[in-house]
């Protein structure tokens, strides 16, 4: 396994990025404005000094800013965890950046104790409220939850334990958080010239009156037909575009399977299979062989650079999980337009880049309280840890659907 990145604050590091937020929002974020929902702020500072697991939606790979922002209009800072790969970026500078911001390692879908030990003495001193993403992986849909982990309540809970045996009565906290990406203007002009830019990239022409919608699900259509030659899979006559996208997602991880010799589970979401094969391919990619004769080396070296090619997969399969045919239904929102033509984007270009000047909405969730359901957990856990599971999920998913009452929504065609 991936060797753990501890967190490794630095109060120097993190004041310095508290005052440079302005910056980071105007330039790294194309000014982009935070906006807590209705008296949220006043609701978390509630809480100030409790011990808190704070689950927040995962749409977009700024999350971890606006998590950051939210802590500093509240005037605390947070610990977060985040997939052990992201340490690695950039040759490791990214990982060094992060320790000291307070950011902790996990390798998703596995067991990785020491991540779990961290995570319960954090909860347990309550220093610092834990900021955990229980989806997973980012979503890239603003309106779309992936299916959550059973990690934060599990962990939570375990936390909770010690602090019974140390005092009876300790309370422990979930908080769901809702963020919501809005554009602050109309990008029809943006959309309508990147579209035209994705259709000479994919050879695809279109009548000059097609509508936006058309013209994203004639592409759309043709990045499938290509992804599906390209994976040599040919699809049954008369399948309709959802199916389509479920057998190319399910092709392409037993592909990697059988190439891995891994065997995925019967009935496993896609969402566990790629978690699986994300951590086979860690284990042999970043596995220590320092102590193979140089010849055992070299072709362990040669294999790991021919299969870090399945992260594209992995990563694409991701992509497609939250996409199905009706997500784009009239009347659509420029940001639903925009969710798809980013997939579509990264796919055909290599990357996605922001559309313009965003609102982002927060809102806070009701907490919920651990010690309301500690009896019922140590009499049966599983079924409590599912019931708060999907008590997360479930206020996420109605605060999302709320937040679209914060603005005035821009329809395309």
């Amino acid at each position: 396994m991936l060797e753990f990145r501890p967190p490794l604050d630095s109060p120097l590091l993190i004041g310095i990025a508290r005052t440079m937020l302005p910056q980071i929002l105007k330039f790294r974020m194309r000014d982009a404005e935070v906006r807590v929902v209705g008296d949220g702020l006043e609701r978390l500072k509630k809480l100030k000094g409790q011990r808190v697991m704070i689950c927040p939606n995962h749409s977009h790979r700024h999350d971890p800013e606006v998590m950051f922002t939210l802590a500093c209009r509240a005037g605390e800072e947070f610990n977060f965890i985040a997939a052990r790969e992201v340490f690695d970026w950039n040759g490791g500078k990214n990982g060094w950046l992060l320790q000291r911001m307070g950011v902790y390692s996990v390798v998703r879908g596995a067991v990785d104790r020491e991540s779990f030990k961290t995570t319960k003495r954090l909860l347990v001193e309550g220093k610092k409220k834990l900021v955990l993403f229980p989806e997973g992986e980012i979503s890239r849909q603003n309106d779309v939850l992936l299916p959550l982990e059973s990690g934060a309540a599990q962990l939570s809970f375990m936390a909770l334990d010690e602090l019974q045996k140390k005092q009876a009565g300790q309370e422990m906290y979930i908080l769901p958080v809702a963020l919501k990406y809005t554009y602050k203007y109309d990008t029809t002009p943006l959309l309508t010239y990147l579209m035209t830019k994705i259709e000479e990239r994919i050879g695809l022409t279109c009548a000059p009156d097609d509508s936006l919608y058309k013209r994203v699900r004639a592409a759309a259509e043709v990045v499938l037909k290509t992804l599906e030659d390209e994976y040599d899979l040919k699809p049954p006559a008369g399948s309709d575009l959802n199916s389509r996208i479920h057998n190319l997602k399910t092709h392409i991880l037993q592909t990697m399977a059988d190439v891995l010799h891994v065997t995925l589970p019967e009935g496993a979401s896609h969402l566990d299979s790629v978690r699986i094969l994300r951590n086979t391919l860690d284990d042999f990619i970043y596995e220590d062989d320092d102590d193979l004769p140089p010849y055992q080396k070299k072709i362990h070296d040669e294999k790991a650079v021919k299969i870090k090619a399945f992260y594209r997969d992995l990563d694409r399969v991701v992509c497609f999980i939250a996409i199905y045919d009706g997500y784009l239904t009239p009347p659509i929102t420029q940001e639903r337009l925009i969710n798809v033509l980013e997939l579509i984007e990264a796919e055909v270009f290599g990357e996605s880049k922001i559309k313009g000047p965003r609102i982002i909405y927060i809102t806070i969730g009701e907490p919920i309280n651990l010690l309301d359901y500690y009896a019922s957990y140590k009499k049966s856990k599983k079924p409590v840890i599912e019931q708060i599971s999907q008590q997360v999920s479930s206020q996420l998913h109605n605060m999302l659907v709320e937040a679209d009452k914060q603005r005035e929504s821009v329809f395309v065609n």
